[in-house]
């Protein structure tokens, strides 16, 4: 039987004091379920409603609620701040946090737009602290699964990559992203770009993107996608996905796949069928290597939520160990997704393919 390797690399210093920006649902439902599962040591959050705060910091049993950032900043247990804020505040959080020298891991996306994603960016390197973007589909079991399978030569050459999901997504959750201009790829489908980036380990050519809504939908921006890259040699990668199927939970799908020459791998992302409940995920995969014909149903310990949500922050702390030289979604690295992002804006506005540096 194969051996898959997929969990993240935990570091070797687990006890480093967080301090948590926000107490909102992402909080709660997914960074302190994962950090409570992994051992880690949150010590204090702040949120401008200290009511959220107080609650959250009673389920979680956290014994600090800050006044304010400064407060949070200032105290000498934090050394690591995780930002779960609205994209619009990370920027005023980072000004008012990386003075104090704390590693910070902020919330994806880094920023609405890219002068601010690069001021952001600048902010953090003049104050020379360690800094990550929680991009943590990365470290979705099945996403590294694939690049284990990947890595061990098993897919051969790969060749395409897509991503396919036909979802009822439940918009009204999220009123307030209703409104923007742009809502899926820079709320959702940044995770396929900042994944396909990861699994090919290189960044695509050129860029097609069109999107839309569902005739009679409420909302400002795209919630509809189809992204398409080009990279050098045979290399493809799709991104197709309708949030409004809305005929029951048998012609949904949600799924990844990994094709090359020598094998393939599905994951099936349960999370986002019957959201936020979710379905079962899955994973098979099949490789000439290993027989032709043959598939292999494995069952991957964890899903997305809350699980990945221990890679990013592993990864930050292995880089203030100095167990590896910058944190896998380092906010530099971050920018390259970001420029994906709004590539893909432009290809929708202009209604072309965009060529990519």
């Amino acid at each position: 039987m194969i051996e898959l390797n997929y969990q993240p690399v935990l570091p070797a210093k687990r006890d480093y004091g967080i301090g948590i920006c926000g107490a909102g649902g992402i909080v709660n439902d997914a960074h302190l379920p994962a950090y409570r599962k992994a051992g880690f040591r949150v010590v204090g959050i702040y949120d401008r409603d200290r009511e959220k705060a107080q609650r959250t910091a009673a389920h979680f049993e956290i014994d600090k609620v800050y006044s304010s950032l400064e407060e949070l900043a200032g105290d000498p247990r934090v050394q690591l701040v995780d930002v779960a804020v609205p994209a619009t505040e990370n920027l005023g959080v980072v000004e008012a946090v990386a003075g104090a020298g704390k590693a910070l891991l902020i919330q994806k996306p880094l920023a609405e737009n890219l002068e601010t994603a690069r001021r952001t960016v600048q902010v953090l390197e003049r104050h020379q602290v360690l800094a990550a973007v929680n991009q943590q589909m990365r470290w979705e079991p099945g996403v590294r699964a694939c690049r284990d399978l990947m890595d061990q030569g098993l897919l051969g050459e790969v060749f395409n990559i897509a991503l396919l999901i036909f979802v009822d997504t439940p918009w009204h959750l999220w009123g307030w992203l209703k409104q923007k201009p742009t809502i899926e790829v820079l709320y959702h489908s940044i995770h396929y770009l900042d994944t396909i980036r990861f699994l090919t380990g290189a960044e695509p050519r050129r860029l097609y993107a069109d999107g839309s809504t569902c005739p009679g939908y409420d909302a400002k921006g795209e919630t509809r996608v189809c992204l398409h890259l080009g990279f050098a040699g045979e290399l493809r990668a799709t991104v197709l996905t309708n949030h409004h199927v809305a005929f029951g939970l048998e012609g949904q799908q949600s799924e990844l796949r990994v094709e090359g020459t020598e094998g393939a791998a599905i994951r099936r992302l349960g999370l986002l069928m019957n959201y936020p409940k979710g379905v079962a995920d899955g994973f098979r995969f099949t490789s000439r290597r290993l027989g032709m014909g043959q598939w292999i149903s494995a069952e991957l310990e964890g899903s997305w939520f809350p699980d990945a949500f221990v890679g990013p922050i592993s990864s930050l702390m292995r880089a203030m160990g100095g167990e590896i030289a910058a944190p896998e979604t380092a906010v530099q690295d971050n920018l390259k997704t970001l420029e994906l992002v709004f590539a893909a804006y432009a290809s929708m506005r202009e209604g072309r393919v965009v060529g990519l540096s």
